[in-house]
């Protein structure tokens, strides 16, 4: 046999527990889009970046590209105090930027502003005055002046991506074959298409 296929030996004996620190310097980052401007931001996933500017720059690349939208905002996890004891920062001061899933599961989505002298105070302050929050499974704030937003950057690509979209895929297709066909060849064609499949 090669000494490729070997197998190396077991140096370990498996009541010892594996080492699972954690390694590297990237932090986690939760990343939000707002599809429309003065809409809602609307949860989009995390990421994990070395700093603020990678963060945004990740953030843009992969999220602002997914589907368009008009901003992005990214915070850093640290920042972040949860109402279940989740995450919880040291922030003080205010305002707090209110975020808020209603059931387990559910995207999370931005809820407004409120003011408070600590996390924990924003929190209960949100459950008593904003109708979203009051019954939310979980509510998060984060200092406003932790978050970071595109401030106008371009999102969404200078040329057409519409063909990325679900709701943009088939008028594009369709306008393609009207561009080479004329409308009486395009219905025969997709006649004999049919007929051919079923």
């Amino acid at each position: 046999m090669s000494k490729i296929r070997q197998q190396p030996p077991i140096t370990a004996s498996p009541e010892e527990p594996l080492d699972v620190a954690p390694t590297g310097d990237l932090k986690p980052y939760v990343i939000f889009t707002q599809l429309k401007a003065a809409g809602p931001y609307i949860y989009a996933g995390w990421l994990e970046a070395a700093d603020d500017a990678m963060a945004m720059d990740f953030a843009k690349e992969h999220y602002g590209q997914d589907q368009q939208c008009v901003n992005v905002m990214a915070i850093d996890r640290r920042h972040i105090t949860a109402s279940d004891g989740l995450y919880a920062s040291s922030a003080t001061g205010g305002p707090f930027t209110v975020l808020t899933q209603k059931n387990p599961g559910d995207l999370w989505l931005v809820a407004g502003s409120i003011g408070g002298a600590t996390p924990q105070a924003a929190i209960a302050a949100a459950r008593s005055t904003m109708t979203q929050a009051q019954n939310a499974h979980t509510v998060w704030v984060a200092l406003e002046s932790n978050l970071l937003t595109t401030h106008g950057d371009l999102i969404w690509r200078h040329t057409d991506q519409s063909y990325r979209l679900a709701r943009g895929y088939g008028r594009i297709v369709r306008a393609k074959w009207t561009a080479f066909r004329d409308e009486k060849q395009l219905a025969d064609y997709e006649k004999d298409d049919l007929a051919e499949a079923f």
